[in-house]
């Protein structure tokens, strides 16, 4: 997927995540119902999608069918889908993560993994993005706030791999504005997972963005998932709050680009 065509016809840089949470669902909605319900009314506003394993995991064997089938169904509209697994073992057994999501039975566009274990570690996931046009997006700076203590560390030697591989992209939490800028700075060309915007209270997003107001797709989940409630009328406040998540980031990325 060549994200800037994306950006193009969709006209926005807004992801969708996509995190089900049975409890929060509208009256006599099954989760795999609501999210095709959710995906139609969004899609419009929507540059691509991300679905949470986790929260297909905590389902058992039926929340695991739900996202072999959402995935199915997402990549055969031909929008974009970034699987959040945050995946990350010693190379034998991240080369069998990398089967299962990067052209497996969850297949996406992209994945997110986690480098914590060794950068020797994510090769199995950047041979298997190259060999089947994939990508992946590697964790440089999460949205949550003792993220720093861990990650700033080593975040030189990521910033370097992730500089000389094409297929890299990089998670950076839209909750720190000041290191999303550092990080494009140093990452001028980088594809940018942005999460934390909305329900985790990133708003300076400006900063994250090429000069050119490409380079980054900034997720919003619960936000959007659950802005109507159980109210009857849940459809179009959904609507409304992917809308209004669009429009927020396309005068961030405006914003970028009259900066220049």
């Amino acid at each position: 997927m060549i994200w800037s065509d994306r950006f193009a016809s969709a006209g926005s840089a807004l992801c969708v995540g996509l995190d089900p949470v049975p409890d929060r669902l509208p009256p006599g909605m099954t989760v795999g119902r609501f999210l095709e319900e959710i995906v139609e009314i969004t899609a419009p506003f929507a540059a691509c999608f991300k679905p949470n394993t986790a929260f297909f995991e905590r389902l058992g064997v039926e929340g695991i069918a739900t996202l072999a089938a959402l995935l199915a169904a997402l990549r055969g509209r031909g929008v974009p889908v970034i699987v959040d697994a945050k995946r990350g073992d010693v190379d034998w057994t991240a080369a069998a993560y990398a089967d299962a999501y990067l052209g497996g039975p969850f297949d996406g566009d992209a994945l997110t993994v986690n480098p914590s274990v060794g950068l020797d570690a994510i090769e199995p996931f950047r041979r298997a993005a190259r060999e089947r046009g994939r990508g992946v997006l590697l964790l440089l700076r999460t949205s949550n706030p003792g993220a720093a203590r861990f990650q700033a560390p080593a975040e030189a030697a990521l910033i370097e791999a992730i500089r000389a591989e094409p297929a890299f992209g990089a998670v950076v939490g839209a909750t720190d504005a000041d290191a999303g800028a550092r990080y494009r700075a140093a990452l001028p060309d980088t594809l940018f997972l942005v999460p934390g915007f909305g329900a985790q209270g990133g708003s300076d997003i400006a900063g994250f963005f090429r000069s050119d107001g490409g380079g980054a797709v900034v997720n919003s989940s619960r936000a959007i998932l659950y802005a109507g409630g159980a109210r009857s009328d849940w459809r179009s406040r959904v609507e409304e709050a992917a809308r209004r998540a669009r429009d927020e980031i396309e005068q961030a990325r405006k914003a970028r680009r009259s900066r220049g």
